[in-house]
């Protein structure tokens, strides 16, 4: 029996999705928990270049779009990828569609809730106390 049986991917147990009950639509959203490659993945995409000095190009973050791209990779119900969804609100593409069908205080809940499942949301000193007590 190996010494990591429990950390054998058969042995791991499965993210569950989330229901999050929004106040203006009919049944919950649910979410799920981003991985920490997809994550990884999504960090890349939000950093972009822009003029620097001396002509010099600089990478910068841009933290908006990270945590939409996070949000919308979340969302596994309603599919934010539906076409007819996206023409009901009259746009292309998930993240547009998240922008239009969302409210700022929404979209609020959704990005304190996918850090919560995700792990994202304790800080370093907090795991750090947790695990002294």
């Amino acid at each position: 029996m190996s010494k990591f049986q429990a950390f054998m991917k058969e042995n791991v147990g499965q993210a569950e999705l989330v229901e999050l009950p929004l106040a203006r639509f009919g049944e919950s959203i649910k979410i799920r928990p981003i991985p920490s490659d997809e994550a990884d993945l999504i960090n890349d995409r939000c950093f972009k270049n822009i003029p620097g000095k001396k002509g010099r190009q600089e990478r910068v973050f841009d933290p908006v779009a990270y945590n939409r791209r996070m949000n919308v990779a979340s969302i596994v119900h309603p599919d934010l990828n539906d076409t007819e969804l996206q023409q009901s609100y009259g746009v292309r593409g998930a993240e547009a569609l998240y922008g239009k069908m969302f409210l700022a205080g929404e979209t609020s809940l959704i990005s304190e809730k996918v850090q919560e499942i995700s792990g994202l949301d304790e800080s370093l000193e907090d795991q750090i106390d947790e695990v002294k007590n």
